[in-house]
């Protein structure tokens, strides 16, 4: 009887192992499939636009899409001409973070690096030449003129927001700060996201003369942000009358996991039976991280994203705890059963 409920508890005790990794891998794979649903633009999108012969062997790449203006500096060598291959080796990027830099001799900088119409200057030795960036989509549909700088907000985790004002109105674009991924962009008739947007962000009186931005901030005695829109530049006109203002509703959603939550000094109310009977239930909350592999490296462009959802990492601890938990109580169960049976089959009759 001892070598038989041992053998069991043994096969109980495997089964549970053998359980664990197999749901740990369930999970897994749905974490690879939601990694694999992002969509990013291609290489050739991301990294090409004009190439500017700087000299020094080098060639300066303009482009000025959602991300922001960026001059990315590669080395070409010496007897590079126009019409020629320009994706080598990256030196030094330019942009709103890192607007300027020094390379083989060359100070290199953004100017206007807010303006719908930035500048790249190239200085050696007391003389300077400038190359003009791309216009922003902003200034090449309603022109270079009339529309306002850009101001940079950081909201929660690696997620920025720049604020620009139109013509049309008002404009929030969404952007990943390390991977310049664009995220979701906001406009005078669409002025929010989506509900259950893990980021709390929106235009409140889109159509006023003053609108604000509201959004979710990294932490501190409020939760939430407000910021005025840069001003239309002087001579512009609006293509839209202006609507009455109205008190800004509650924000609907909850800080993201990045901001923090001040201490509450009310006591906890008490659960009630069934919700202790079910015991509590882990919470994960917070945005998606999207983390570069690697960087840029001499001849190739590594624009490899990796998905990293702690949700999806939560939830499989929970279930594997639960699979191994479920297959050890089915397995017992079965011994305690037949041990009842034996004992009482060993039990002589009266």
């Amino acid at each position: 009887m001892r070598t038989a409920l041992r053998a069991s508890l043994a096969t109980a005790v495997l089964t549970g192992a053998l359980l664990a990794p197999a749901a740990g891998a369930a999970h897994a794979a749905t974490t690879v499939r939601q990694a694999a649903a992002v969509t990013s633009q291609s290489g050739a999108d991301r990294f090409s636009g004009i190439p500017v012969h700087i000299g020094e062997g080098l060639v300066a790449v303009l482009r000025h899409e959602a991300e922001g203006p960026e001059a990315w500096i590669r080395a070409v060598g010496p007897d590079w001409k126009p019409g020629d291959n320009y994706m080598f080796r990256v030196l030094t990027v330019l942009d709103r973070a890192n607007p300027g830099d020094t390379v083989n001799g060359l100070d290199l900088e953004i100017t206007k690096v807010n303006s719908a119409a930035p500048v790249l200057t190239v200085a050696k030795a007391g003389a300077t030449r400038s190359f003009p960036l791309p216009l922003s989509e902003a200034g090449r549909t309603h022109g270079a003129r009339c529309v306002s700088a850009t101001q940079r907000l950081g909201l929660h985790g690696t997620l920025v927001a720049d604020l620009t004002t139109t013509p049309e109105g008002p404009q929030v674009q969404l952007v990943d700060g390390i991977t310049k991924e664009p995220y979701k962009k906001l406009t005078r008739t669409g002025p929010a996201l989506a509900k259950g947007d893990l980021t709390v962000a929106r235009i409140v009186n889109p159509g006023a003369a003053l609108p604000s931005f509201e959004y979710e901030t990294p932490g501190g005695e409020h939760p939430f942000g407000t910021a005025r829109f840069p001003e239309l530049p002087a001579g512009c006109a609006f293509t839209y009358p202006f609507e009455d203002e109205a008190p800004a509703p509650e924000p609907e959603g909850t800080p993201s996991a990045g901001a923090s939550t001040a201490p509450s000094n009310a006591p906890a109310a008490k659960p009630s039976p069934a919700t202790a009977a079910a015991g509590p239930k882990a919470q994960t909350a917070g945005r998606t991280a999207v983390v570069r592999e690697g960087g840029v490296a001499a001849g190739a462009e590594d624009t490899g994203l990796t998905e990293v959802d702690g949700a999806a990492a939560a939830d499989a601890d929970d279930s594997t705890t639960a699979y191994a938990g479920a297959g050890l109580a089915a397995i017992v169960a079965g011994l305690g059963a037949s041990f009842l049976t034996r004992r009482r089959a060993a039990r002589p009759r009266r």
